[in-house]
């Protein structure tokens, strides 16, 4: 098999927050040598990437890419069943449309994975999965194809359910919903083992997820957290983690007004182990990293964005023993940008997946 060589190209260190002039060899679809400058290189392709910044792709962690087309209508919109009794016998890689177009903005964007989870209108949410943003088939894009549960509270499903059963009205009838789905699930899974996700913005909504958390002695991961900060006084040192964001949006909900990119030096300042996401196409694909940009705009060191962009994200969804960090064995997705990641006129000139080139940035005359 081929061997290929990213040479000379200025390399993310996951453990130092550094970059470092490295050359990076990969061969069928994985990093198998990482090679100081003056470490001879074998017989190879060449890609040279001198004056270019080498990151892990970015891995968006709460997304309904595919499963919620953009451009489409209704008849694109696969991510929302509130008729079915047991929702959490739905899987979204049955959903999923690989040649959704914001799959392409999602490898131009430096975007190589994405957690596909249900539309926030799903009380008890499909079986979510983790994938590749490329392929032909769902199939062979998948990273982890059944990884948890997910629900939602708060004001989207409380509407959505309204208008389509006319029940649940309240946060209440929300809270019901979810103990009684638990209640199933644990009669037949092991909920100490499959990961849950609960969205939910509003301070009491925190407060519910967790007090069912607890309730269950279940570990969650909380979505969005928009108020996080409003109910940290009283969190008793929770430290779930939270896929924070997507700040860029607009504030078109009541539960939504402190939204603010403070959110995220918020949870790093009380040692609350975060995520980002866009949740596509509520925010793009393509703006994963202007998120990371507003986190450091905010105070949060760039190691800590960086590594929540890739190292963390890929522990949160259980796929870091494939992808996530520079490492020998690790499937070779990479992104090379023209300028540090984490400026904002940054751009991803070329990006791969399982080592194969699947965008370039063609400059225009």
């Amino acid at each position: 098999m081929a061997v290929t060589a990213i040479t000379n190209a200025h390399v993310y260190n996951h453990e130092t927050g550094e970059f470092s002039r490295m050359n990076i060899l990969i061969e069928e679809e994985k990093i198998c040598a990482i090679l100081s400058p003056s470490e001879n290189l074998p017989d190879c392709q060449k890609v040279d990437a001198a004056g270019l910044y080498l990151t892990p792709g970015l891995i968006d962690t709460c997304s309904q890419i595919g499963l919620k087309e953009i451009g489409i209508r209704w008849e694109g919109n696969d991510g929302y069943e509130p008729n079915v009794p047991y929702a959490s016998e739905l899987q979204v890689i049955d959903g999923i449309y690989p040649f959704d177009q914001a799959f392409q903005d999602a490898v131009a964007g430096g975007v190589t994975a994405s957690h596909i989870v249900s539309s926030p209108e799903s009380v008890i949410g499909a079986k979510t999965a983790v994938i590749h943003n490329n392929g032909k088939t769902v199939d062979e894009m998948i990273l982890k194809d059944h990884l948890g549960f997910t629900f939602s509270m708060g004001d989207v499903p409380k509407k959505a359910y309204w208008e389509k059963t006319k029940t649940p009205l309240t946060r209440m009838g929300i809270a019901k919903m979810i103990r009684t789905a638990l209640k199933q699930f644990n009669s037949t899974n092991s909920l100490q083992e499959v990961p849950v996700f609960i969205r939910a913005h509003r301070a009491d909504d925190i407060a519910t997820a967790f007090r069912i958390a607890e309730e269950f002695r279940l570990p969650i991961t909380l979505v969005h957290g928009t108020e996080f900060s409003l109910f940290a006084d009283s969190s008793n040192g929770s430290q779930a983690p939270v896929i924070a964001g997507p700040c860029f949006q607009p504030m078109e909900r009541g539960e939504l007004t402190k939204l603010d990119p403070s959110l995220f030096m918020s949870l790093y300042e009380q040692g609350v182990p975060f995520t980002f996401a866009t949740d596509h196409p509520v925010n793009s694909v393509q703006h994963l990293q202007m998120e990371a940009c507003l986190a450091v705009k905010a105070g949060v060191p760039e190691k800590a964005v960086l590594n929540g962009l890739t190292k963390d994200a890929a522990k949160l969804l259980k796929i870091d023993q494939q992808t996530g960090t520079i490492q020998n064995g690790l499937f070779a997705d990479l992104v090379l940008w023209n300028k540090h990641p984490l400026d904002l006129t940054a751009r991803a000139v070329r990006t791969f997946i399982k080592g194969k080139e699947v965008y370039r940035w063609e400059i225009q005359d």
